[in-house]
């Protein structure tokens, strides 16, 4: 399995050299890449496959705490269905003390790419404008 998507090898001024060795913040800068797109696309946005995406969580609002461990299958289902690179996800709320509007969650999984595996973190915060940030 690749490092980096079709369109980011496609697009590369720079190709990769035969032979070179895997690298393992090439894959997870693509991976940040791809779940921002994910994440920031709502479903139905994408004629060719209506279940790309985030749902809408505006009718969520009002089942706030409720909502959230809806919210993270929700993430966890587009990753798995989406997203190859990674196995073994789970999507967990982190809460935050000093902002209790903020919706944050912890995704891990495992990296797997070249024939081998390898433990990932990321970082993920809901905006107050409906986007999504991960680090």
């Amino acid at each position: 399995m690749a490092e980096r998507t079709l369109l980011q090898r496609l697009i590369d001024d720079d190709p990769a050299v035969p032979g070179r060795p895997f690298d393992t913040s090439v894959a997870t800068q693509s991976i940040v890449d791809y779940l921002q797109i994910l994440m920031n696309t709502r479903q139905g946005a994408i004629d060719t496959r209506p279940d790309f995406g985030l749902p809408d969580f505006n009718d969520m609002a009002s089942e706030f705490p409720a909502a959230v461990p809806a919210i993270a299958r929700a993430i966890k289902q587009q990753i798995d269905t989406f997203e190859p690179r990674l196995r073994n996800v789970v999507v967990r709320h982190v809460p935050d003390p000093d902002r209790p509007l903020t919706l944050a969650y912890r995704i891990r999984g495992e990296l797997v790419v070249a024939e081998s595996e390898n433990s990932i973190t990321f970082e993920t915060v809901f905006g107050s404008d409906g986007s999504v940030r991960i680090r």
